[in-house]
């Protein structure tokens, strides 16, 4: 049988009460890109060519001459090629590398503003380079939520399952939706309708604790804004959903900066205010589900598997 655990609202007040950290290392890339001597010799080669380009231009060389190096520009192009200042102006042009490499009439168009509104010079420091990678560190941020709470369960001897037969084996394990854990198959095993406005919407994790099973979504915001409202607003909906089936619920996971502002009791514009009544009103209407940081995550698991 699964340990006792306190209420919803004891391990929310947790989360509460412990915000999050200023930096979480499961959300950092600070180390310098492996292959940084790679994009600086593929951008040389580009500055290269440009410049080339440019000459020959200026020279009024036949156009036959000048497009022999428009297509070795276009060949070259590639996966070292979005850290050049040639990219990054395309993408200000609205426009971006696969669409320049692709039709040779938008990179030489690309290519004059370019000789018109830049200066080009052989120069490539890797402190820039590196920067515009750093700038991207983002981009691959999309499991990190996932393999965090993943990480805290194993630490709690939880086992990471990929099959239903493991995951009906075990008694305390945890899966990612996908493939095999798709909507379709968990409605079905574990006998449950997951009705969200969003058809066929998908959530991250699910969680078994010997007899309960927790289907968790987790976010990651640092800022607000439309899009983060569009978020905190799913995370809402997460916690009014209710099943049937008593051994199901619900956890909605937010941690990053913006976590903090949500749960911070008092203060922020009236949109704010609105969000944490609704938070508030939904885990009081659904004991069995959770709203949860890092602290509070770590608190309910820490009590499901206490001795």
């Amino acid at each position: 049988m699964t340990k006792k655990i306190q209420n919803n609202l004891h391990y929310f007040k947790i989360s509460q009460e412990s915000p999050e950290k200023l930096l979480d290392e499961f959300y950092i890339f600070d180390e310098k890109n492996p292959a940084i001597g790679k994009y600086i010799a593929h951008i040389k080669e580009i500055k290269h060519l440009l410049i080339t380009i440019k000459t020959l231009k200026e020279k009024q060389e036949k156009q036959l001459i000048i497009d022999k190096y428009f297509y070795a520009l276009q060949e070259i192009l590639g996966d070292f090629s979005n850290c050049s200042e040639f990219i990054c102006f395309a993408n200000a042009c609205d426009s971006i590398l696969s669409a320049v490499k692709a039709d040779i009439d938008l990179l030489k168009k690309v290519s004059e503003r370019y000789f018109a509104k830049r200066v080009i010079n052989e120069i490539v420091p890797e402190e820039w380079v590196q920067a515009i990678l750093d700038t991207n560190a983002s981009r691959k941020k999309g499991k990190c939520g996932e393999n965090k709470l993943i990480s805290i369960l194993k630490q709690k001897g939880f086992t990471e399952v990929k099959t239903w037969e493991d995951f009906f084996g075990v008694k305390n394990c945890v899966t990612s939706f996908s493939k095999k854990f798709n909507l379709k198959n968990i409605r079905k095993n574990l006998k449950i309708n997951i009705k969200t406005k969003k058809q066929n919407k998908t959530l991250d994790l699910i969680i078994r604790a010997d007899d309960k099973i927790f289907l968790l979504e987790a976010k990651h915001l640092n800022t607000s804004g439309g899009d983060q409202d569009k978020q905190i607003s799913e995370l809402i909906e997460i916690i009014s959903l209710k099943e049937r089936n008593e051994i199901i619920s619900f956890i909605s996971f937010l941690d990053g900066s913006y976590a903090n502002v949500i749960l911070n009791k008092k203060g922020g514009s009236e949109k704010l205010e609105t969000q944490r009544a609704e938070i508030q009103k939904h885990l009081t209407h659904n004991s069995r589900n959770f709203w949860l940081n890092t602290a509070g995550f770590e608190a309910l698991f820490s009590d499901l598997t206490s001795e």
